[in-house]
């Protein structure tokens, strides 16, 4: 982990500029479904834009990454913006998410296998998850990126077989998943 931290905090101490509220493409093709209340997290937020466009709809969001440098960027535009959000710093290797608490998760280009079971548990009934993240194609592009942390085709439908898919694709070197979490019975 330490490393893992000291990587992220180098890459975002020269700063970031201005950091604006930006969701991915495919989640703002699906704004309809995005309810603007409950708690949103974002789990490796980097600088926090899809965070801050989350709080931007109304949500209560927790911006979660391992840098503190890049939360701080997140931080301070948040409070430029007028916007709320609470930054955590966070080892997602080692941090249990609350069951059934969030309305809305979001992971963009981070990988973590391990945590796709927890994903599920940590969404309320009726809660919305967003994940994308570099597919195969990725690795033709960047031939030296680590092969770990790609997805397999196909991966994200069956990780998350127990969600309502809405919508999954492609976006060139990056696949996604929209899901909701059935409402219980």
């Amino acid at each position: 982990m330490r490393d893992d931290c000291e990587r992220w905090n180098r890459k975002y101490r020269g700063g970031a500029g201005s950091v604006t509220p930006r969701a991915e493409p495919e989640l703002l093709a699906h704004r309809r479904l995005l309810q603007a209340s409950g708690t949103a997290i974002e789990l490796a937020c980097g600088t926090g834009a899809n965070a801050l466009y989350l709080a931007s709809l109304g949500y209560d969001v927790v911006a979660a990454d391992i840098s503190i440098e890049g939360l701080k960027i997140a931080n301070r535009a948040a409070q430029r913006l007028g916007l709320k959000i609470q930054p955590v710093v966070m080892d997602l290797d080692q941090y249990p998410l609350p069951k059934g608490h969030f309305s809305m998760i979001s992971v963009i280009r981070y990988l973590n296998r391990a945590m796709f079971r927890h994903l599920v548990e940590a969404l309320r009934p009726g809660g919305l998850l967003f994940y994308k993240t570099f597919n195969r194609r990725h690795l033709e592009i960047h031939p030296h990126f680590n092969p770990t942390y790609v997805l397999h085709d196909g991966e994200l439908n069956a990780a998350f077989a127990a969600l309502d898919v809405i919508s999954h694709g492609e976006d060139g070197p990056c696949s996604y998943l929209l899901g909701l979490n059935p409402d219980s019975d």
